[in-house]
């Protein structure tokens, strides 16, 4: 049975999606081409993300009452996801037909920043939620565009750096069907584990006891409202139905990317360190769905906040459709009623 060696697993990405050809044809990887099975779906996902990040960085950009500091973090997150089907599915793919060392290597790059930035991205809006709703009243003296714009661009400096560190120990005049020795695996080992750790686990379980917290302030101050009946109470409420909402979106896109990213990540780990626990339960078809689904977060993103945000959603062309139509109905309703008999 022919073993897949530590570089093929690291660089194309996709060393484990073919095991059962492999058994049969030893050089089944070696060979480049286009493989319509696999490498169909990339394009179509390509495609996706490039117009739905594209829209909303649009929106943004012609709706002057949409940028907001929490819209600018949502537009450098499509600006992030763009970079999937911009940059990485196209080097994803010329690595798998043309297997040059160069191609793999920029796409283990990007695709290491993108979901950098991403878990940073959404670790800032679940920061900006908790202030809204726990300390509402100081929201607009701590959440200024300043503040927005210099913490964005520490999160691309932060996820630039982590992707390109790994330019540090890849040798690319290598090729890249040879192994790596002993030292520079173990570089790949701890490189990995850390990534794992720091960029997944850590942001993850802050994450989920700040939710924890959000949620549990909507529904104490849900409470005090019916209770108290404050003056001006359905106002207040509704506003509390709104950020509970956008908070709700945050945590559907934090779900998003632990599906998609997670399961990807531990095989990672798992072909670096030469263990075959997920490979040998794991069938051809589910493998080649870890491979894919991580594109899936940069094309799911756009559709949570457009469809979910209301000032996305009211922005939107099928929106002013509607409220154009209900407009034309009221004018034509008042000229009846005004018309003599």
């Amino acid at each position: 049975m022919p073993t897949m060696n530590l570089s093929n697993c690291l660089t194309t990405q996709n060393c484990s999606v073919t095991k059962k050809a492999n058994y049969e044809h030893e050089d089944y990887e070696d060979t480049p081409f286009f493989r319509v099975q696999t490498d169909t779906f990339p394009i179509i996902a390509a495609v996706l993300i490039i117009s739905l990040n594209s829209w909303v960085i649009a929106l943004v950009v012609k709706k002057r009452h949409l940028r907001t500091v929490t819209n600018i973090n949502l537009v450098s997150l499509a600006l992030s996801d763009l970079c999937t089907g911009a940059l990485s599915i196209p080097l994803y793919l010329s690595c798998n037909i043309t297997r040059i060392t160069g191609f793999c290597t920029a796409d283990l790059i990007v695709i290491t920043f993108v979901s950098v930035s991403t878990v940073l991205h959404i670790l800032l809006m679940t920061i900006d939620r908790y202030i809204c709703i726990i300390h509402a009243l100081r929201y607009q003296i701590w959440v200024t565009h300043r503040r927005g714009r210099a913490v964005i661009a520490l999160i691309w400096s932060i996820s630039v750096f982590t992707a390109l560190i790994q330019l540090a120990w890849f040798d690319l005049n290598q090729d890249a069907h040879d192994d790596y020795g002993t030292e520079i695996g173990m570089k790949f080992v701890v490189y990995d584990i850390f990534h794992l750790a720091a960029f997944i686990g850590l942001p993850a379980t802050f994450m989920a006891f700040t939710y924890v917290r959000i949620f549990y302030e909507v529904r104490r101050q849900t409470r005090n409202i019916h209770k108290n009946n404050t003056p001006g109470w359905q106002e207040t409420q509704r506003s509390t139905k709104r950020e509970w909402k956008i908070a709700v979106i945050y945590l559907l896109m934090l779900v998003v990317f632990l599906i998609c990213w997670v399961p990807f990540s531990l095989l990672r780990v798992e072909a670096i360190l030469q263990a075959e626990f997920l490979e040998l339960h794991l069938s051809d078809v589910a493998m080649v769905l870890i491979y894919w689904i991580r594109f899936c977060s940069s094309s799911i993103n756009p559709c949570l906040y457009i469809l979910g945000k209301p000032d996305f959603r009211n922005a939107t062309c099928l929106r002013r459709q509607k409220e154009r139509q209900i407009y034309s109905d009221y004018t034509r309703t008042s000229l009846m009623k005004s018309s003599p008999v």
